[in-house]
């Protein structure tokens, strides 16, 4: 049962304030000074604790909640103009949140003279930096200097802080070398932490900072501490999976992301939204942990929850996460009956459709021995990375080539040349290497270490394969295929001890796989014969 936790706060002085109800109770502790009337105290604190579970719906409509009752609370047009920029998405609706700043006064200067204190002018300065002139970098370090101040004038200040450390990871950006900013962010909030164990913004961006395989350990009490947190927020439900993944703890995962995707389908049906609002990432996220536990229905239904809303909506969007979900349902099992050749525009969009797609037909083709399939997939996977690339987006594009050379290494198997595969699966890895670690599900969908290593395995190159297997191991730990991969190799090397580890691993998250897992019989097999030599 969660815990239920009440909002909390204070004004200036310490001062009675009306009684939340129970149901907008469950966000998390926050203690946010104010100089705003009483009577808007409520929805105000809990528009800060949505913001810090970028529950921005939630939040904004807390913050205008706030300003009818107090059209004077400086600090509710702050956190409303703050809802419209999401940081770790790099999306940011600047035009909303300039009118919202402008409804407080028509020009800053009108504006900090409505705002009654020195700390919630800092407070202001924050947003008049992040929505005023420049690029959006340029305007994200801009803030992230105001926080700086801002926190540095008030290092009592909890909110502050934990807003200073966002800054940081909002800076960061995809490929960029090291961990700096992520260190950082994490000192400020693993501190803050440790003192408000209750607050939501501390234990999110604990995660958000150590999300990686490296230094997700660092984040595994806040991540158990999360969910406890702020039941209410679908987004609280999801985040500890982030490094549960990075742990391998796919049965964890797996459940996290069911809660997740069921508190959104309420919050929808309870403010009757559109069921575009429904969390489909956590859904997604779901299918993918539920696909290295081999439970394969369970995929199928989730990919069916979202082909049926595609079909309610008509949503692009949609239809983009369900032919993901697809083409990762085919990888991850071998069962390519759905797959085919897309036609129609690329999707060069964050969902990367159509690459996913591209690669899922490319390994059906391999599957199938089909070299012609192969080379039209691996030949549209690199027009779309040169498209990537003409674009700027070099980033994006690179993440196809890795996609373009995996197929080409398929290809070339499938001619016979298996020097050339095993050239451009190499390739492949090295590209990768460049790469974040995944922050989730795997991107590419198949990671190109694991398919060198099986490569390597096919050709008898038993020993370079177990490196591999070993590698992608330690980008995407416990990846069920990885872990086969491995025992095999170690198997096939006569490293029983390194095998039975492998083996005795997959048994773990395989308890409630379906009985068809065409690798099933092979571990439990070597369970038994394991058990029995032991004994």
């Amino acid at each position: 049962m969660f815990k239920k936790i009440t909002l909390a706060f204070a004004m200036l002085a310490l001062i009675a304030v009306p009684a939340i109800a129970e149901e907008e109770s469950d966000l998390g502790t926050v203690h946010f000074p104010n100089s705003g009337s009483e009577a808007a105290q409520a929805a105000f604190q809990r528009g800060v604790a949505a913001l810090h579970s970028f529950w921005y719906e939630e939040a904004g409509e807390a913050f205008k909640n706030a300003q009818e009752i107090d059209p004077d609370f400086a600090l509710a047009y702050w956190g409303e103009a703050v809802s419209h920029n999401h940081p770790l998405w790099s999306e940011q609706d600047i035009s909303a949140a300039r009118e919202v700043l402008k409804r407080f006064g028509d020009t800053r200067a009108a504006r900090r003279a409505r705002t009654p204190t020195e700390r919630e002018r800092l407070y202001m300065d924050t947003v008049e930096v992040l929505y005023g002139p420049g690029d959006k970098y340029e305007r994200d370090e801009l803030y992230h200097q105001a926080m700086r101040r801002l926190a540095e004038a008030h290092p009592e200040d909890n909110e502050a802080q934990a807003f200073y450390a966002l800054s940081y990871l909002g800076l960061v950006r995809r490929g960029e070398p090291g961990f700096h900013r992520q260190m950082k962010a994490g000192a400020i909030v693993t501190d803050l932490f440790q003192r408000e164990p209750d607050h939501p913004g501390a234990a999110h961006y604990v995660i958000h900072s150590f999300d990686d395989p490296e230094h997700a350990p660092l984040a595994l009490e806040a991540a158990n501490r999360y969910a406890e947190i702020a039941p209410e927020a679908h987004h609280a439900q999801h985040m500890p999976s982030h490094i549960f993944v990075q742990h391998g703890m796919w049965n964890r995962v797996s459940a996290s992301n069911d809660v997740a995707y069921n508190a959104s389908a309420k919050w929808v049906e309870r403010k009757n939204l559109s069921i575009t609002k429904r969390d489909y990432h956590s859904l997604e996220w779901k299918a993918y942990a539920d696909l290295q536990r081999g439970v394969y229905g369970d995929v199928i239904d989730a990919i069916a929850i979202v082909d049926d809303a595609v079909g309610e909506t008509d949503d692009n969007r949609l239809r983009r996460i369900s032919a993901s979900m697809v083409a990762r349902h085919a990888i991850e099992t071998g069962r390519y009956d759905a797959i085919s050749l897309p036609s129609g525009d690329m999707d060069t969009s964050r969902y990367n459709s159509t690459a996913n797609l591209l690669l899922a037909a490319g390994m059906k083709a391999f599957a199938e021995k089909d070299a012609a399939g192969a080379t039209a997939a691996a030949d549209q996977l690199r027009a779309l990375a040169d498209k990537r690339a003409a674009d700027g987006e070099a980033y994006q594009a690179d993440s196809v080539r890795i996609q373009q050379h995996e197929i080409e290494a398929l290809a070339a198997q499938i001619a016979g040349d298996t020097e050339g595969a095993l050239k451009h699966a190499k390739a492949a890895t090295k590209i990768e290497e460049t790469q974040d670690p995944p922050s989730g599900p795997t991107y590419p969908m198949k990671p190109s270490h694991e398919l060198y290593g099986e490569l390597l395995l096919a050709a008898g190159k038993a020993e370079k394969a177990r490196a591999q297997f070993e590698t992608s191991l330690t980008r995407t730990p416990n990846r069920t295929a990885s872990l086969l991969g491995l025992a095999r190799a170690a198997t096939a090397l006569g490293d029983e001890d390194a095998a039975n580890r492998a083996y005795a691993t997959l048994q773990t998250f395989l308890t409630e796989a379906d009985g068809d897992v065409s690798f099933l019989e092979e571990v439990r097999s070597h369970a038994t014969a394991t058990t029995d030599m032991q004994q």
